[in-house]
């Protein structure tokens, strides 16, 4: 795979808005030899009430500016454009995340794919909006706006040369909430409607894997079919179990859920996966829990490894 670089993710809760802390933990990521750093737009405390506030963005600007190294951008993991209550709010926020990643040279925006929470409590106040209609009648109604609003935020982020990809996501329940985001093909035939060329899919090799045993789809085929889609790359390791104990600690000894280990730990065949995306010329983001920060080194070793086979 001829891959444009090796990233690995920051931690939004470590870093937390403490600038020393962004400073050290960046330090632990370039020392291991990554080509790129992934920001947490939420652990930066840039925007600030859906707008980017420019003193503060100088001095993270400076943090970064001290490291010899690519960025990319994650938008906050509850932002989802299709919320009843706060959409526009997020709405805000994701214009706000293509100019801070503007201004701090991200050339790839990654968001969690939209969801509906339609639940016995919350549908009358949807009624009051679209009138009383079945879920998936509902659900179709409110992907189409989130077709219409991904796309005018891709094109403000094509002004600025930038990337969205759009990524697939994890559900330990779906019984009321409605997405296109669990199944690749899903999130594939989504960007087919925005229309974009800067607007794609960051296919999260993990979360493929852990849905594709829950919710019964094929593992290879969701990631063969989704890969002149992607734009963006997400790996890391876990056990194909999607079941939550609430606490990393109390995950870790069972197995359970989205672990974010490092690639080879777990019982994901990345030798197999990478033979199946050898067209794929991204960047290939690591997203470790960062509490495993001292194996970060042997990870992009590894890592260059898997990619150099043929």
């Amino acid at each position: 795979m001829n891959a444009k670089g090796i990233g690995i993710s920051l931690n939004a809760d470590m870093v937390n808005g403490d600038l020393e802390a962004l400073e050290k933990h960046i330090g632990y990521i370039v020392d291991a030899g990554s080509d790129y750093v992934e920001l947490i737009m939420h652990g930066l405390d840039v925007v600030i009430d859906g707008k980017v506030h420019p003193k503060r963005l100088e001095r993270v600007r400076a943090v970064l500016a001290k490291f010899q190294v690519g960025y990319t951008m994650h938008l906050p993991y509850e932002l989802n454009l299709m919320s009843l209550e706060k959409g526009d709010d997020y709405y805000r926020c994701f214009e706000a995340g293509i100019e801070l990643s503007a201004a701090l040279g991200c050339k790839t925006i990654v968001y969690h794919s939209s969801f509906a929470q339609l639940t016995e409590a919350n549908m009358p106040q949807y009624y009051a909006k679209y009138g009383k209609l079945y879920r998936e009648e509902l659900f179709a109604i409110l992907a189409e706006e989130d077709v219409k609003r991904l796309r005018e935020l891709g094109l403000m982020a094509q002004r600025y040369g930038i990337t969205i990809g759009i990524e697939n996501n994890i559900w330990y329940d779906i019984k009321n909430e409605y997405t296109y985001g669990i199944r690749p093909q899903q999130v594939v035939e989504h960007i087919k409607r925005i229309g974009l060329d800067n607007v794609g899919m960051t296919l999260d090799i993990g979360h493929c894997y852990l849905t594709s045993i829950a919710y019964s789809y094929d593992f290879k085929q969701a990631i063969i079919d989704a890969l002149p889609y992607v734009k963006h790359l997400h790996v890391h390791d876990n056990f194909g179990k999607l079941k939550d104990a609430k606490t990393y600690m109390s995950n870790l000894p069972y197995g359970y859920g989205d672990l974010h280990l490092p690639v080879g730990w777990g019982s994901i065949p990345y030798a197999e996966v990478f033979q199946w995306i050898t067209s794929y010329t991204g960047i290939v983001n690591m997203e470790i829990e960062f509490r495993l920060y001292p194996h970060f080194q042997e990870s992009v070793e590894e890592m260059k490894t898997l990619l150099a086979q043929k």
